[in-house]
């Protein structure tokens, strides 16, 4: 009786002719996980890859904004929001000292002032020099 009230909806009693859906196979999925990898792998490479011609064009540091006055020598920070720098500006050396809220400036350098120090040893190399003593001489 409804459909005779309303003859759009007849077509609800039709049977619908779909094609049948196969669930994958378990093979099917485990070659999905392994494309997943690969192009998760393929990604952080080129990731790493770009990283590293970033860094090694532009000098060690990344840098995006340059200036042609001054240049950025060393940065130190020391505790919470105190952070010291030294820029070279024209021929003078400038040590900076920059807090959350203000700029200084401590002392004015001359070149030869500045002495580089020592470059702190790496773990691996801590290490290195840890066996090669417990190493019994051949």
């Amino acid at each position: 009786m409804f459909f005779a009230l309303f003859p759009r909806v007849a077509f609800a009693e039709e049977e619908l002719h779909l094609p049948e859906v196969t669930p994958p196979s378990s093979w099917g999925e485990g070659v999905s996980i392994v494309r997943f990898f690969l192009a998760f792998l393929v990604v952080a490479g080129m990731l790493w890859g770009v990283s590293y011609l970033l860094r090694r064009y532009s000098g060690g540091s990344l840098r995006f904004s340059a200036s042609r006055y001054m240049r950025l020598l060393d940065v130190l920070p020391l505790r919470g929001n105190l952070t010291l720098y030294i820029l070279e500006v024209g021929k003078r050396i400038v040590v900076i000292a920059h807090t959350g809220s203000a700029v200084r400036e401590v002392l004015e350098l001359d070149a030869e002032d500045l002495v580089e120090q020592p470059k702190a040893e790496s773990f691996s190399g801590y290490l290195e020099r840890i066996f090669r003593k417990s190493s019994p001489p051949s």
